[in-house]
């Protein structure tokens, strides 16, 4: 009897053990949120909560700085444009990407210029979400920058090998997604714009669009 009891409370013991060992594993995602607006920052966050994540919501810059550095966060969600009228997303995204921290930065703005996105992608941005978006488009987001630990560069690489485009219409490609324009992307690569416009018109053709901005979104659809 007292075996037999001994056996029960060892096999009880294993499942809490693994009980544990899958808890650990299912661990709380930490989001930031920075959002100046009351309204959308009480709702992204609620909505963020109602997902089983942990999120922290900062409405200003300054107390965004000092979030980030106190804990490890799998995801900053960020606006570009802050109270201050000034892109200080933007800023925040140079901030992480100076100190080297590892964790993806997303930025929503109503205003998705290509000189934002541009600029938002060179300085470590892992995806640009445009306002209005759903719940479930930012969970997409998230689940697959953290299916996918190198974000933009690996969706884009897959979507350019898809299109069976050749060595250098990828190095064009890549400069497209970026902002340059033609005239840059000519001084770049050495190649003339008449050559470069021949390259970009086989690369929509290939990808079945007609603009940089139907072009940007075949490669991060959203």
């Amino acid at each position: 009897m007292t075996a037999r009891l001994a056996k029960v409370g060892f096999s009880a013991g294993m499942q809490e053990s693994r009980r544990r060992d899958t808890s650990a594993l299912r661990r709380t995602r930490q989001i930031l949120l920075i959002e100046d607006e009351a309204i959308a920052g009480q709702a992204l966050s609620q909505s963020l909560q109602g997902l089983g994540m942990a999120c922290r919501w900062v409405s200003t810059f300054e107390e965004a700085l000092g979030a980030w550095k106190e804990i490890s966060y799998d995801a900053v969600i960020t606006d570009i444009m802050l109270d201050t009228g000034k892109p200080d997303g933007l800023e925040l995204l140079r901030k992480i990407e100076q100190a080297g921290m590892p964790m993806p930065v997303v930025v929503i703005s109503a205003f998705a210029d290509q000189n934002r996105v541009k600029e938002a992608l060179n300085h470590g941005a892992a995806y640009l979400l445009e306002k209005p978006f759903s719940t479930s488009d930012l969970k997409r987001v998230l689940e697959r920058l953290w299916q996918e630990p190198k974000g933009l560069i690996g969706a884009r690489e897959r979507a350019l090998n898809q299109a069976t485009l050749t060595n250098k219409e990828c190095e064009v490609a890549r400069l497209l997604l970026k902002g340059l324009s033609t005239q840059e992307m000519a001084r770049l690569t050495g190649n003339s714009e008449k050559t470069l416009k021949q390259h970009i018109s086989t690369i929509y053709e290939k990808c079945g669009v007609s603009s940089r901005t139907e072009f940007f979104h075949y490669i991060f659809p959203t």
